[in-house]
């Protein structure tokens, strides 16, 4: 069996095995309801410590009689009308009247003896109803209630349409506005989805919530990034070209760019980037010039529910030790409680991180990695978090001179400082330091166990 064909099936065999489990997971209750759920609340995604767990008619209930309760049998009779019949609604107080008062009502019928006779033809006057046309704040829950079900029906246009009409109606309602907003983020209106986040967030008591949002527009409004880290190990190589010795100190720029409306909504991206790589001399913190390597490539995020990301780059050399080649990269991962919290102190987060990638098809050189780091945030100021932290790493690579493996895990401590935040817009850019011992378990790369130190900054 050709190595191509091992790393294809290796492929197969990390993607496939991961989609299974995704799979089976997705058939359990607790994923369906939360599917459900959030399908149906999509503002409640990323604003979810709100806790609304009302159905849709009721919160329009909640929304608009917070004076009197009203019963629930009161609320469906209201509000849930069969799709075939024409919705009637009537207002609380016509209920009241129509179910106690309208009752009560006797019929008065006049003697006969005080009928007066005519010998007029006696006709009967058709009795005229006079119609009560309901005032458009009666009407508003009916179109919000169409805009929930365009919008779970993928139908994003009509969704639109509807909760437009809602907020000429009722323009301080902060929960329609929010589903606009998902709503304008699904279609690619960035710029008509950030106005409707602001305004949400201008109309939020709630700071905790507010901080998600925030978010969704720092995701939306940012289309440059900037990466650049330094990883130092106490035990390196330099006398090997970059890469084939899996302890060797390193450390790399990266600058990528977001067009705007380009497979940007709902999650999904497309970027281009260009980064630099370059190795450190043997137990000592200086550059080693011959192993600078630069790169220009794409990058795509294709699905918004999962965080895989594919990408093809060219590699330019700049040293020695350097290669010109092709490089195309696949990589996927989970991830919960990794960003910053603004309504707790402390919280367990944990990310698992794959890639494999593969240089020169013609005589491919693979390289594996797999990294699973979980630890115990704890604020100690505004914006700077400490974490324990616990890390397993496994890499194997082959190239053209040998294959190296290596399986290392260890405690270790992170400090991470989160800054450059707007009223509007979450916290865009952090410093992130991290000392850890890594112990080695297994594995035939060059180093043995040792202490790990980087340090990296994202703007």
């Amino acid at each position: 069996m050709t190595t191509r064909i091992k790393f294809l099936l290796l492929l197969f065999l990390i993607f496939g095995g991961l989609s299974l489990m995704l799979r089976f997971f997705m058939l359990t209750d607790y994923a369906k309801e939360e599917q459900a759920y959030f399908q149906s609340y999509p503002y409640l995604e990323m604003a979810a410590r709100e806790k609304i767990n009302l159905p849709v008619a009721e919160i329009m209930m909640t929304a608009n009689m917070k004076e009197k309760k009203v019963p629930k049998d009161k609320i469906k009779t209201l509000f849930y009308v069969h799709p075939k019949t024409p919705a009637i609604q009537e207002t609380e107080a016509e209920l009241v009247v129509s179910q106690v008062i309208r009752p009560k009502i006797k019929q008065i019928q006049v003697p006969v003896k005080h009928q007066v006779k005519t010998n007029l033809p006696q006709t009967k006057v058709p009795i005229v109803q006079k119609h009560r046309k309901n005032p458009p704040e009666a009407n508003w829950q009916h179109n919000a209630k169409l805009g929930f079900d365009a919008y779970n029906a993928a139908d994003y246009e009509t969704a639109t349409r509807y909760f437009e009409q809602v907020l000429k109606i009722t323009p301080y309602n902060r929960k329609i506005r929010l589903q606009l907003a998902y709503t304008y983020k699904m279609t690619g209106q960035n710029s008509l989805a950030i106005r409707q986040f602001e305004a949400a967030i201008d109309h939020s008591d709630d700071d905790n919530a507010s901080f998600a949002l925030r978010r969704e527009v720092e995701q939306l409004e940012n289309r440059f990034e900037v990466n650049g880290y330094v990883i130092y190990r106490d035990e390196s190589s330099g006398t090997r070209q970059l890469g084939a010795d899996l302890t060797q100190s390193q450390a790399g720029i990266e600058v990528s760019y977001q067009p705007e409306n380009v497979g940007s909504n709902n999650g999904r991206k497309f970027q281009i980037y260009a980064r630099l790589l370059a190795g450190m001399e043997q137990d000592r913190f200086e550059f080693n010039p011959d192993s600078y390597q630069a790169a220009m490539g794409l990058r795509l995020k294709p699905f918004s529910n999962h965080n895989l990301v594919l990408s093809a780059e060219r590699l330019v050399r700049m040293g020695d030790f350097a290669r010109n080649d092709w490089m195309v990269r696949a990589g996927y991962s989970l991830d919960h409680g990794t960003d910053y919290r603004e309504d707790k102190t402390k919280w367990w987060s944990y990310s698992l991180y794959f890639d494999a990638a593969l240089i020169d098809p013609a005589s491919p050189d693979i390289f594996l990695t797999s990294q699973i780091t979980s630890g115990y945030n704890m604020t100690v100021a505004e914006g700077l978090v400490l974490q324990p932290r616990l890390t397993s790493l496994v890499s194997w690579q082959k190239d053209s001179f040998r294959r190296a493996s290596l399986f290392e895990a260890g405690p270790g401590v992170n400090l991470r400082y989160h800054f450059n935040d707007t009223k509007y817009e979450a916290y865009r850019s952090y410093i992130d330091l991290t000392i850890e011992y890594r112990i080695k378990l297994s594995g035939n790369s060059i180093g043995s166990s040792g202490l790990v130190i980087s340090f990296q900054v994202h703007f």
